[in-house]
């Protein structure tokens, strides 16, 4: 079965004393990765490459086939992005404008979901009701709803999201949660970047521990429970082993 995501020798140098170095990570249709790290270890710097936000200093990363550099028109067409801040809004515009104007974006883009009835059914799952309120007025929370209905309505292929908890009430979270599951259930491939190891333990088939810019592992979440007890056991044990190393070194 081919990959719908592949990446093959990502290097991204964001300065002379970091660089992103990945050699080979692949996700297939319907499955959920969740990449977890310390701060400053590459999570960021990944999901703005996979989204095209940045450029990499080398290697290939293809969505679907296509590669993103190659492509990026194409690829946006078919890639979900729920990010952890707030750059994206047009503030001035309410929430009911803003989806408008991505649905006739999405339309320009030869998006043929219907991108409007699914904005109203992600809004009713998220109980999100603040349509007439400017976006900039919203509540952090809010604001984060409107982020997943964004990412969300096309019905894209691949899903990257950022902290995707951050923000949401305990209700949301829930809600958001089953709108993932229900998209790997649909065939997209999600990315889920989280500092959350309970949860990425908890939703994902996959996880990827990054570390200074490197893959220090890539294992399927049922085997990593099994030989370590838990994403958090061996999160602490690699890191505190890194750290004895560099202590001696």
């Amino acid at each position: 079965m081919s990959a719908i995501l592949d990446i093959t020798n990502l290097r991204v140098r964001r300065s002379e004393a970091f660089a992103l170095r990945i050699g080979h990570l692949r996700l297939q249709a319907g499955k959920i990765l969740c990449v977890t790290g310390p701060n400053g270890s590459g999570k960021t710097t990944l999901i703005d490459c996979l989204t095209g936000l940045l450029a990499p200093t080398s290697g290939v990363i293809t969505v679907c086939g296509q590669s993103v550099s190659n492509n990026l028109r194409a690829t946006k067409a078919i890639i979900g992005f729920v990010p952890d801040d707030e750059q994206w809004f047009v503030k001035e515009l309410c929430a009911k404008e803003y989806f408008a104007l991505l649905q006739s974006i999405y339309i320009e883009a030869g998006v043929t979901a219907d991108t409007g009835s699914n904005a109203t059914r992600l809004a009713q799952s998220l109980h999100f009701t603040a349509f007439d309120q400017q976006l900039g007025s919203l509540s952090h929370g809010n604001k984060k709803k409107v982020q997943i209905i964004a990412g969300l309505m096309h019905e894209p292929k691949v899903i990257f999201l950022d902290e995707l908890r951050n923000g949401l009430d305990p209700l949301a979270i829930i809600a958001a949660e089953e709108l993932i599951k229900q998209e790997a259930t649909r065939g997209a491939c999600i990315v889920a970047a989280t500092h959350d190891l309970w949860w990425a333990q908890r939703v994902a088939d996959e996880i990827v521990l990054l570390i200074d810019g490197s893959v220090a592992l890539h294992e399927k979440t049922a085997t990593l429970v099994q030989r370590h007890g838990s994403l958090e056991n061996l999160f602490l044990k690699t890191i505190r082993s890194r750290t004895k190393i560099r202590g001696t070194s």
